[in-house]
């Protein structure tokens, strides 16, 4: 088996050394981002270009993969995963500066915290697998600050909403796809918690955490910025 290649080959667990490393890069990242504000602001279009282009890559990277590895199996090689979808509202957005679309991944990208906070059927970040998670994660997690800082983007409480009623078309959308191709998109299958509730007490329960997270994080960074706590990051 080879370790970096092979789609048996082991996926790490939370808080092992693995995982450290994988939190290590997005810290030092946002740092850098936040440290060099102003470079970026100077430069916002160039570095948006080197993202666009090394997002690009990593989806030809991760669908070849799947073609050459798994036989493209649609259980797990379409992009229905949260993550996935996140990298296309990227890609979406640097070609087309669109900033509408930024309400929506605002939100989406919440979930790229927890799946950092509590990885699930991720692999060693030597794994080619493991390379794309954290390039996908790296750029989901910081392009929100990279619009803040570059564009001046803010969120609002109406793309709060209109990222809600996304979610809740993509939830059901997948719940219902899943069974058709034994798949696992959104983690309804391989469930990371409450692995023993029934659908539906389960499925209402994401619906309900998901607005109060969405919730919480808008009333966060709106305290925040009312109250001028970014002011180091806008100067």
């Amino acid at each position: 088996m080879i370790e970096w290649w092979s789609e048996d080959a082991n996926f790490i667990t939370p808080f092992d050394l693995h995982h450290f490393v994988y939190i290590f890069v997005v810290s030092v990242a946002l740092v850098l981002l936040i440290g060099k504000r102003e470079k970026v602001k100077e430069n916002r279009n160039t570095i948006a270009m080197v993202i666009l282009i090394i997002s690009i890559l990593q989806q030809i990277m991760l669908y070849s993969w799947y073609v050459f590895e798994t036989g493209f199996d649609l259980s797990e090689s379409l992009p229905l995963h949260i993550s996935r979808i996140n990298t296309l509202l990227v890609i979406y957005f640097l070609i087309t500066k669109n900033s509408k679309v930024l309400d929506v991944l605002f939100y989406f990208s919440l979930f790229a915290y927890a799946s950092f906070l509590y990885p699930q059927r991720v692999y060693a970040i030597y794994h080619i697998i493991g390379i794309s998670f954290l390039v996908n994660h790296v750029i989901t997690l910081l392009l929100p600050y990279f619009a803040y800082i570059a564009y001046r983007w803010r969120p609002n409480f109406i793309g709060l909403l209109k990222a809600y009623g996304f979610f809740l078309i993509y939830l059901m959308s997948v719940y219902f796809f899943n069974p058709l191709v034994d798949g696992n998109y959104f983690y309804l299958k391989y469930r990371p918690f409450f692995r023993g509730w029934p659908d539906y007490l389960y499925i209402p329960s994401i619906a309900i955490v998901t607005f109060l997270g969405f919730a919480i994080a808008y009333f966060i960074i709106r305290t925040i910025i009312r109250r001028g706590l970014t002011t180091k990051i806008d100067r």
